[in-house]
């Protein structure tokens, strides 16, 4: 089956799909002993792939999920000789190459999801699946109703319109206040710069949920591989809308159909009996056989 040559060299694990795209551009892969170029289909059974001159092993590697609690201080890169910390130190050598699902500011704390999983990566990032995310945030000052009016309505940012759903006050302090949102855009630092345009900057950001799964549990700084059911999750929470709306309808009309009573075969005391039944007449010693 033919493929896109960048999305092939993305899954087999080389790297991750920009960095493929660059190999690319720069001659370094070859297809069948001819330059590749973007975009060009390959079939990975039989055409022959080489990276600098050398065969590229094309066995898809095994999917890994893994869940992680970001603490605020860690740059959500693989590689970044200009940060400090990276989340890629937290996790052991041994899980192969993982990226990041999205990413979280480098002062920003919470869910972070990393997996070698292209297409479901890609899916959860992109804004069209309207995949939720929930933020907790404290912000200077003391919102009113009007600023959070705002939010719910709508923010006007260079990518487009921003809307804060589910928008709560969780806590108020003299000086601060607890916040929790959901964003579906996925916008580029989306929770601080809609504050921002209110008024009331962000002091501390920690993303709690991302479409089903939570940080519930999980300190700071520790990870976790999803269970099976938890990825399947996820690939629902992916979905297309239109396909979500059927599979949500399939569920209640199950849920509707397993509520209603199963009939037994007995006959209830307030069923009436259907006159010369077969059971009314065998065995009655009142009624001849025939």
């Amino acid at each position: 089956m033919s493929e896109r040559i960048q999305k092939v060299l993305a899954h087999a694990g080389l790297a991750s799909r920009r960095t493929v795209e660059q190999w690319i551009v720069a001659g370094r892969v070859e297809v069948n002993g001819v330059k590749a170029e973007l975009g060009m289909d390959i079939d990975p059974t039989l055409d022959h792939i080489t990276l600098d001159g050398r065969p590229v092993p094309l066995v898809e590697v095994q999917k890994r999920y893994v869940l992680m609690n970001k603490p605020a201080g860690y740059t959500t890169s693989l590689k970044d000789r200009h940060a400090q910390h990276l989340v890629s130190e937290l996790l052991p050598a041994n899980f192969g190459r993982l990226y990041p699902v999205g990413r979280l500011d480098r002062d920003t704390a919470g869910l972070l999801l990393l997996t070698n999983d292209g297409i479901l990566a890609h899916r959860l990032m992109h804004p069209s699946f309207q995949v939720p995310k929930v933020y907790e945030a404290w912000v200077r000052g003391r919102p009113g109703t009007t600023h959070l009016e705002r939010l719910r309505d709508g923010i006007p940012l260079d990518e487009g319109m921003a809307h804060a759903h589910n928008l709560q006050v969780v806590k108020r302090e003299t000086d601060r206040t607890l916040v929790r949102l959901t964003l579906t855009e996925g916008m580029k630092r989306e929770v601080r710069r809609i504050f921002q345009v209110i008024g009331h900057p962000v002091l501390e950001l920690t993303r709690i949920k991302y479409g089903p799964l939570t940080i519930e549990g999980l300190e700071s700084g520790r990870y976790r591989p999803l269970t099976h059911a938890e990825v399947k999750a996820l690939q629902e929470a992916s979905r297309p809308l239109d396909e979500r709306a059927i599979n949500t309808r399939r569920r209640a009309i199950g849920d509707e159909r397993s509520s209603r009573p199963h009939h037994t075969g007995r006959l209830s005391l307030s069923t009436p009996r259907p006159r010369h039944s077969f059971r009314d007449t065998r065995g009655d010693s009142r009624r001849p056989h025939r």
